[in-house]
């Protein structure tokens, strides 16, 4: 997640966001961004009180980390960035439990009616 000074314009955010997306697809497997938008912050970060928040997904080694890193030290426009491991185990998880849930509410539809 990359959050980006909310005081910019939409353009410079859409430039500084597809810079990200380009770095990350150098030195990973880059597969979407989740834009978020502009938030309120909780506390004020060198000076700011809002930020446009940015949610990259992308699967790579250690060098995309220290590459992301290290563009962000040194981009000015960039507020606060977090790198999470994703656990694909419960996302597989979460997923079948709603195809599940899915293919169960028909059914229970069908048995209230047969009760009648």
């Amino acid at each position: 997640m990359v959050v980006f000074d909310g005081t910019l314009s939409d353009d410079v955010v859409q430039k500084e966001q597809k810079q990200v997306e380009e770095l990350l697809k150098q030195h990973s497997a880059f597969e979407k961004t989740d834009v978020w938008g502009k938030r309120q912050l909780a506390y004020t970060i060198r000076k700011k009180r809002s930020g446009y928040y940015c949610l990259f997904f992308f699967e790579g080694e250690g060098d995309a980390v220290v590459a992301l890193d290290k563009y962000v030290k040194l981009n000015p426009n960039i507020l606060r960035h977090l790198t999470v491991v994703r656990n694909l185990k419960n996302e597989a998880a979460r997923a079948l439990q709603a195809t599940r849930k899915e293919r169960a509410l028909p059914e229970d539809i069908d048995m209230d009616e047969d009760q009648d």
